[in-house]
């Protein structure tokens, strides 16, 4: 493969996985709506975070952040020597 498609190879995967990072992380945060408790009492919203989905987000954004490094290092090289 050339040092070109190599890099834009990257390039997409970096890209598809700052994606699924997005997705994980939505699905990871979730909010839930109470009503009051008693009278008087004001009604309030509640947010769980999946610990699971949040540490898969961020693995991704790590591969991501890696994949572009990589193409910056490949570019800066000036292809195969």
């Amino acid at each position: 493969m050339s040092e070109r498609m190599t890099r834009i190879l990257e390039l997409v995967l970096a890209v598809l996985a700052t994606a699924a990072a997005v997705w994980c992380w939505n699905r990871g945060v979730q909010t839930s709506d109470f009503a009051p408790a008693m009278d008087g009492a004001p009604a309030f919203t509640g947010t769980h975070y999946s610990g699971t989905w949040i540490g898969a987000a961020t693995a991704l954004v790590i591969v991501a952040g890696l994949l572009v490094i990589d193409v910056v290092r490949r570019r800066d090289r000036g292809g195969p020597q």
